[in-house]
């Protein structure tokens, strides 16, 4: 007896995906429209990074102040409760957009900021955010190892994370203000943001970094990011509530 053929599978339709992929998509390129607005910024700090540790005898209160500033810029770009109702407006981040809320429906009009830009689910806007400056901090943290090492320093490893970390902490503690404050707080956060960088640079240049710094570091920012994403979910469900009355 011949065996019956074997028929190809049908390709699984939307209602077969899991929700978790569905939720992942949007936010997943709502991160890739803020990593791509950052590249340049990303680009300056690398550079400045590997270049610095060439240029100073010591260069571990340069590496954690760069550190720093970018990830308050970061942080002052795409933080806060009222960053995803100008991304909305503006057009900032439209990669965000699933290309069916934003194709074959000219002048739909856009869903309210806060639910999460891009139809994201509350608090992904935030945890993107916050992934991204992961991402960001990492990479220059490896390039100023890099710097680092190329210049013999003592320590590179220690300096270059104590760096990264204190960056991480500075960017998600100023997103977690600003979205517990709103975009109010810009202005005082950037003055802060720019205070935090002198006192680094200071404290850097008067005492030698330990990992015991690193490992209270990261979990001051692992707190801060608990706190932030608690804020962002309530923020977004609360700016939600509009768009979902109509």
């Amino acid at each position: 007896m011949s065996e019956p053929a074997h028929r190809p599978s049908p390709a699984p339709t939307s209602a077969e995906v899991p929700q978790w992929v569905n939720d992942l998509v949007p936010i997943a390129e709502y991160a890739r429209a803020l990593l791509r607005a950052d590249a340049p910024a990303l680009l300056v700090a690398v550079v400045v990074v590997l270049a610095i540790p060439q240029l100073v005898v010591h260069p571990a209160p340069w590496v954690a102040a760069v550190c720093v500033a970018l990830g308050g810029f970061i942080a002052l770009r795409h933080g806060g409760r009222a960053r995803a109702a100008a991304d909305a407006s503006t057009g900032g981040t439209r990669a965000a957009a699933p290309r069916s809320a934003s194709e074959g429906r000219p002048g739909a009009p856009r869903a309210d900021a806060g639910a999460a830009a891009g139809g994201l689910r509350p608090g992904a806007r935030t945890g993107a955010l916050l992934a991204v400056l992961d991402l960001l901090l990492t990479a220059t943290g490896l390039a100023a190892l890099a710097g680092l090492t190329l210049a013999g320093a003592d320590r590179a490893l220690l300096v270059a994370a104590a760096g990264a970390a204190t960056g991480l902490a500075a960017g998600i503690g100023a997103s977690a203000v600003m979205e517990l404050m709103g975009r109010r707080s810009n202005g005082a956060v950037a003055v802060v943001v720019v205070a935090v960088i002198a006192v680094v640079a200071y404290g850097f240049a008067r005492l030698a970094p330990t990992w015991w710094w690193v490992l209270g570091l990261a979990i001051g920012a692992d707190a801060a990011g608990l706190l932030a994403l608690r804020a962002g979910v309530r923020n977004d469900r609360r700016a939600a509530r509009p768009a979902d009355d109509v």
